[in-house]
């Protein structure tokens, strides 16, 4: 006999006479390198994998014979290749518990069935608390996916791969063209009005993602049994299993299953662009709209992230060789906490090799911290948009990732398999836990705000256009020096031209006339000479405005207009810009202060220290020995940079061509910067920045409970 091989569980299954079912098949794979064999249940759509040794083993179980009485002749045949009686015990419970095992006398059977329904029952529940989907199967579509083999092979095969490739680069070109169009149209995504367009979209897209799983799954050889309805957070969208396709041998086929769903969404996301781009406002361009953004954005969050467990995370899976790495995932963070927080030096980790080890425990933490993220934002959305739909999904998510890990945590660390080694688990969860007190709440950490600006000459002018006209001579060039009265621009106001000389003849006569009047009618020298003067005052008016169609320097500096070249021989209106004289020797920096983070600074006197980080200048800090805050709230942006639509953080109003006017007030700091602190920094007008404000140290849980009562008045008015 091998050593170590005994169980003291084994006599739980030593008499008894089972095989595996008939109808299981197996099938060879490859993962990582090694053999392994896949079992797979065609009437429940069950899969398991086990070892060559494991299957070799169950092939000698035939049913007629006990299983003591086939390990005994196996040991006795393999030696130390024969797996041991707790190999043996868990296999067959495995199997036992998916169903794939028949035992020679009735009570047996009666035992799969009776577990086949508490089975069923768990499942159950456990669509029940899941707040992401829930699955009710419909009809089965294998015969008609049948019928239509030849248009699987068109629409799945390489020239199907390349209009997929064309379609999705112009799409996204066009998507890129107009970012920030797209950026704006967002904002009343999850208005009423447009609910009925985005569940349209999703619904029909789902459609077609299925349709692409069953299609792919369908033209390498696997069965497509099911056609049902998942509901995702409570809306109802089309499914279909496709698991047939984790019995195909080739990982890359298994794959291209998991991905088809995807890549369909994108397709139609980039359809939906080239459409939306092209297209007026009316019924198509909002479908286009929104089938854009749910077969992107929303593919990509939910079925294209392998962090959750959708098409990406199989195909994950598939291509790294790690079947069930969510599982075992979860498997080595508990072991991790198992070992070294509890203390069981007897807590077995999943993973048999470095490798391994690093996926299982990375991927444990990192799906478990994106679902934790996800899910917040999903409330969030929630709450603002239904608030008793949000407060339903809130107290489900604390049920699942809270509450229930908490009760299981307490009895296991109050159970048995835990006693002889209680009172060190116990006080190391009650250390843990008053640590992580006593550091939240009671340790100052160091605390900042960061603020985003731009930089501003403390000396500036302006350059607006007074008299309106043609941009006919561009005098300077952009980044050019200047001194008080240089020549900028000059324009050509054809219409004013027309009237000076208009006003000057008309001056002329009634000159004219005054004289004749001198000499023939007295009584009319009067009123032509109110006339005439008031021709001289309009004639000054012209002379006047004529003067400022050439545009010149204020001050000295440096001109500061990149664009004005491209508006030669274009006419300009009254009071539009036409650049900036700027003195490059002073600088200040303006930035934009939330009301949330005013109260910040108030305490201070509205002076601290900070540090600025220009842009493309992150490695170079510049140190702020004076921050000012101006306790008036503000509307209008120093700079369209700072804006959405300009690439900055600061929400705008989308209706504001000039991309300054801010959708909340809020609070300007300034920081001046003398030409010293600038010394071996590239500064210009206009170039934004992030602007770090330091304040006095807090402990964590006041800058959290400050945050989130902030997020209820700022949201919730509470």
């Amino acid at each position: 006999m091998p050593g170590a091989t005994f169980s003291d569980a084994w006599y739980r299954i030593a008499d008894a006479r089972v095989a595996l079912l008939p109808a299981v098949r197996a099938q060879a794979q490859r993962y990582r390198g090694r053999l392994w064999f896949v079992l797979e249940d065609p009437y429940t759509q069950r899969f398991f994998r086990i070892t060559p040794e494991a299957y070799d083993f169950l092939r000698a179980l035939d049913g007629e014979r006990t299983v003591d009485e086939t390990w005994r002749d196996y040991a006795a045949a393999r030696g130390a290749d024969a797996p041991g009686q707790d190999e043996v015990v868990r296999l067959l419970s495995q199997l036992h518990m998916s169903n794939m095992l028949f035992f020679r006398g009735q009570p047996h059977n009666d035992a799969i069935f009776e577990r086949h329904r508490q089975q069923k029952q768990r499942e159950m529940y456990g669509k029940l608390l899941s707040f992401l989907y829930v699955r009710v199967p419909l009809l089965d579509p294998n015969r008609w996916l049948d019928r239509i083999r030849p248009l699987i092979m068109l629409c799945t095969g390489r020239a199907a791969a390349l209009a997929w490739l064309a379609v999705f680069i112009a799409g996204a070109a066009t998507a890129f063209e107009h970012a920030d169009e797209l950026h704006r149209h967002t904002d009343g995504l999850l208005s009423l009005s447009n609910l009925p367009w985005l569940y349209a979209a999703m619904t029909l897209l789902k459609v077609f993602h299925e349709i692409a799983h069953a299609f792919v799954c369908k033209r390498y050889g696997g069965q497509v049994h099911t056609f049902g309805v998942m509901f995702l957070i409570f809306t109802p969208l089309p499914y279909v299993d496709a698991t047939a396709a984790w019995g195909f041998s080739s990982k890359w086929r298994r794959a291209y299953v998991g991905l088809a769903g995807v890549l369909t969404e994108l397709f139609f996301a980039a359809i939906a662009a080239l459409v939306w781009a092209h297209t007026s406002q009316g019924v198509v361009n909002s479908l286009a709209f929104n089938v854009m953004f749910i077969g992107s954005v929303s593919a990509l969050l939910f079925n294209g992230n392998p962090l959750l467990r959708f098409d990406a995370y199989y195909v994950l899976s598939d291509l790294i060789e790690i079947p069930n790495l969510y599982q075992k995932g979860q498997q080595q963070c508990l072991y991790l906490c198992d070992r070294y927080l509890l203390g069981n030096r007897a807590a077995v980790s999943p993973a048999t090799d470095r490798s391994e080890r690093l996926w299982f425990t990375f991927y444990g933490w990192a799906s478990f911290c994106y679902r934790l993220m996800l899910s917040s934002g999903i409330i969030l959305a929630a709450l603002d948009k239904w608030f008793a739909i949000g407060l339903s999904l809130l107290t489900t998510t604390l049920i699942t990732l809270a509450v229930m890990p908490g009760r299981r945590f307490v009895n296991y660390l109050f159970g048995p398999a835990v006693a002889h080694r209680r009172v060190r688990a116990v006080g190391a969860v009650v250390a843990l836990l008053a640590g992580a007190y006593v550091f939240v709440a009671w340790v100052p950490l160091p605390h900042a705000v960061r603020v985003p600006g731009v930089l501003e000459a403390r000396q500036r002018a302006t350059m607006f256009v007074d008299t309106p006209g043609v941009l006919s001579r561009l005098m300077v060039r952009h980044g050019q020096a200047l001194h008080r009265g240089d020549v900028i621009a000059v324009l050509r106001n054809d219409d004013l031209e027309l009237n000076l000389r208009l006003t000057k003849l008309q001056l002329a006569e009634h000159e004219t006339l005054i004289r004749q009047a001198l000499e023939r009618a007295p009584a009319d020298v009067a009123p032509l000479e109110r006339r005439a003067q008031a021709l001289r005052d309009r004639l000054g008016e012209l002379e006047a405005m004529k003067a400022k169609l050439v545009v010149r320097a204020p001050q000295d500096g440096e001109w500061v207009a990149p664009m004005l070249h491209e508006r030669l021989s274009s006419w300009i209106e009254r009071g539009q810009a036409l650049g900036e004289v700027v003195d490059s020797s002073s600088f200040r920096f303006s930035a934009v202060l939330a009301q949330t983070e005013a109260a910040e600074l108030f305490p201070v006197d509205g002076r601290s220290k900070g540090e600025l980080r220009l842009a493309g200048q992150a490695g170079a800090g510049i140190e702020i020995g004076r921050v000012e805050l101006l306790p008036y709230q503000r509307e209008r942006l120093a700079s369209p940079a700072l804006g959405f639509f300009g690439g900055g953080d600061v929400p705008v109003q989308a209706d504001d061509k000039s991309g300054t006017l801010a959708t909340e007030p809020f609070f300007e700091v300034r920081a001046g910067l003398p030409p010293a602190a600038l010394a071996g920094v590239t500064a210009y007008q206009g170039m934004s920045g992030v602007l770090r404000v330091t304040l006095a140290a807090q402990p964590l849980y006041t800058r959290l409970h400050k945050a989130f009562l902030q997020l209820l008045q700022r949201r919730y008015a509470l």
